[in-house]
């Protein structure tokens, strides 16, 4: 893969994908990406909060790059409180 390009799984309500971002790009960047290949369509992507393993919810407005991430690494999409399904 080039240089600028890290390849994440996206989990999305129990569905993982697999998305190809630019580590440049903010991390909200993946949301829509990661909502269409799973077909989570009820729910704008400002609606969701990207997660890390431990629970963490991560900046969306940092860049990708930032976070330290390996390629493969795994992020979860999860609703934010207070927005039902």
């Amino acid at each position: 893969m080039p240089d600028n390009k890290i390849s994440l799984t996206a989990v999305v309500s129990g569905t993982p994908t697999e998305v190809t971002a630019n580590v440049n790009a903010p991390l909200k960047t993946i949301i829509p990406e990661a909502l269409r290949e799973t077909g989570n369509n009820g729910q704008p992507p400002d609606n969701w909060d990207v997660k890390d393993a431990a629970g963490n919810i991560l900046d969306p407005n940092k860049k990708i790059g930032d976070f330290g991430f390996t390629d493969g690494v795994t992020v979860f999409l999860t609703l934010k409180a207070g927005i039902g399904g």
